[in-house]
């Protein structure tokens, strides 16, 4: 959590926009299981590698290299925690409409004394469909399940599972 905290509060220092997803989001949302990392989507453009690497050094080890490789496949590049040996994963933000709505929709939560954004519950799951159309893992099936034993906004899960062809999937689940 201190590194989550650390990561926020640096973010939103340069204003660079974030939103925690991914395990630990899902953990917020329903019943917390292990997790090695922190899912973060960023949303960043070309000049921000440079400021983005000066932001973390010296206490994380980072990459401009790596950052500036994301930013132009809109991929993903790490940070590690030096102390810790944390890893973020930072998502670069997808430009396509759904995930603008998603990042719109993103909610700014307390967590242990510190405000973060974090993806929406519904927007969670229809990402964790997403990798398990993919992959076919049993721990996405699992986050799914534990996800859907608490309350969502059925009527916006059921819009973008339709849209996104996932509602199927997503019955099989419930």
């Amino acid at each position: 959590m201190e590194v989550l905290r650390d990561v926020a509060r640096r973010l939103e220092s340069r204003n660079i926009a974030y939103m925690l997803t991914g395990s630990m989001a899902m953990n917020l949302y329903a019943e917390p299981r292990m997790t090695r990392d922190l899912d973060i989507v960023v949303e960043l453009h070309d000049p921000d590698a440079k400021r983005l690497a000066e932001l973390f050094e010296p206490d994380y080890y980072v990459s401009q290299e790596e950052i500036e490789l994301a930013l132009r496949s809109t991929g993903m590049f790490n940070l590690i925690h030096q102390a810790s040996v944390t890893k973020i994963d930072c998502i670069i933000e997808k430009p396509d409409a759904m995930s603008r709505a998603a990042f719109a929709r993103r909610k700014k939560v307390k967590v242990d004394g510190c405000e973060i954004y974090v993806i929406g519950k519904e927007d969670l799951i229809v990402a964790k469909l997403i990798w398990l159309k993919e992959s076919d893992s049993a721990q996405q099936k699992r986050d799914i399940r534990n996800l859907l034993q608490t309350e969502c906004d059925e009527a916006l899960l059921e819009r973008l599972t339709t849209e996104l062809g996932l509602t199927e999937l997503l019955e099989s689940l419930r």
